[in-house]
This record gives C-alpha cells, sequence and structure tokens, in this order.
C-alpha cells in the first residue's frame, strides 16, 4: 500500500509522526467519531514501533562503542587508551506485538477522520495528515546542540526537525582534531568515552552538521564545549 505524502519517509520521522498521530487523537477521537477501541489499537501500534525503532538505535550505539574499542585494542590512536570493555545493555521488556501494516492502518483511519463532518484543516495540521506545502531550506538547516554533565559524562541533545540524521563530532584534546562519532538518526548522545591517560580533568568540544538522503546538508553548528573528570 502507497503511503500518503504526509507520512515521513525516514523510520526515525515516521515514528515522531506515529507518536504525534496518536497521542492528539486522544484528544479529537470523541470529535471525529474515532472509538476508544481504535485509539486503544492505534497506541499499541506506536509503542510497539517505538520500542523497535529504540531498539535499533540501542544496538547501533552498542556496535559504534564496540568497534572504537576494538580498533583502540588493534592499533594505538593518538593518546587515546581504552578503559573497560564496553557492554549490551539489557534492553527493556517489549510491548505487546501487533500485526503488520502499522501505517497501512494509520493511513486508512486518517483518511476517514478527513471524510468526518467535523474534520478541518487545523485538526489535520495538529494530527499530521495533510501534506505540507512548504520546501525546506537545506542550505540553511544548522543543528543546535545543547550539553550537560548527566552521571558525569557528557551528554550531547538538539532537535533534529526535517533532518534524515544528523553527523556528531568531537575533539577530545588529543591531537587529533575534530573526529567524526558516528551518524545518529535520534536526536541525543551520551558520550562514554574514557579521559586519556594521566589527566584528571579536560575540555572536549562537539560539532555537528545535518544529513539529508544520506549527503550533508546545510551549516555546522556552533561548538560547544564541556570540562569532564575521571570517573
Amino acid at each position: 500500500m502507497a503511503e500518503a505524502k504526509y507520512i515521513p519517509t525516514t523510520d526515525a520521522a515516521k515514528a515522531v509522526w506515529l507518536n504525534n498521530f496518536s497521542a492528539k487523537l486522544i484528544v479529537y477521537g470523541t470529535q471525529l467519531g474515532v472509538s476508544n477501541a481504535e485509539i486503544s489499537n492505534l497506541q499499541k501500534d506506536n509503542a510497539a514501533y517505538q520500542y523497535v525503532i529504540n531498539l535499533l538505535e540501542q544496538y547501533r550505539q552498542s556496535v559504534l562503542h564496540l568497534t572504537g574499542y576494538k580498533n583502540i585494542m588493534k592499533h594505538s590512536v593518538g593518546q587515546q587508551h581504552i578503559s573497560v570493555i564496553p557492554l549490551i545493555l539489557t534492553p527493556p521488556a517489549p510491548p505487546p506485538s501487533v500485526p503488520e501494516g502499522i501505517f497501512d492502518r494509520a493511513t486508512k483511519l486518517a483518511s476517514r477522520i478527513k471524510a468526518s463532518l467535523n474534520y478541518s484543516i487545523n485538526i489535520g495540521n495538529d494530527l499530521g495528515i495533510t501534506s505540507s506545502i512548504l520546501k525546506t531550506d537545506v542550505d540553511s538547516m544548522q543543528p543546535k546542540l545543547k550539553i550537560k554533565i548527566n552521571v558525569g559524562r557528557p551528554h550531547i541533545k538538539w532537535t533534529k526537525g526535517d533532518a534524515d540524521a544528523t553527523d556528531l563530532y568531537v575533539n577530545r584534546n588529543d591531537g587529533l582534531g575534530f573526529v567524526l562519532i558516528g551518524r545518529f538518526t535520534r536526536s541525543e548522545y551520551m558520550d562514554l568515552t574514557a579521559l586519556t591517560q594521566g589527566k584528571l580533568y579536560d575540555e572536549w568540544n562537539y560539532k555537528a552538521i545535518f544529513v539529508v538522503a544520506d549527503k550533508l546538508v546545510g551549516l555546522y553548528s556552533d561548538v560547544v564545549s564541556v570540562d569532564v573528570k575521571r570517573m
């Protein structure tokens, strides 16, 4: 079944769309003739999809950490030193499984909603079921990084907007300059890298750039800095 134009193309963006549709329909359900059972089924679809998307990202981050650890095990890189072997975290218990065709069901429900006598464009915009005629100016897209220390480690967050992904870079003051940490479809990253051996304190710098259709677009973010210390 062909997807409606208002449904995003990337998996991560689909997760955002489905979460909004599921949450907002609680507000408009009665007005639009959507039953409580239909809303409940949509919420189950949303919970299952969010779980799988988050699980994929968790494993992707684990692979990145393990790959970096493996590379440093094989060959020394500047002044970087390995610490404990990264572990794959145990995922939370999964929600109930749902039948295939999550977005097929969502599209059919949205079509029925748009045929309701009580439907309006404002409601459609709030539910995310209208096709936007605006085009994103990719040349001016620029991430805005926010950083804080969380459990003793740098925790970087940003808003992805219409981008498919974000390339995040770090300069750990080790003579290598900015190096790519990875490409993220989610909008946050916790840096668990150990301090260079012999250092008790250091200043690390981060920057990022958006990715659309596997190509870098727009402008690099401003560099954000954070002071880190040995745990």
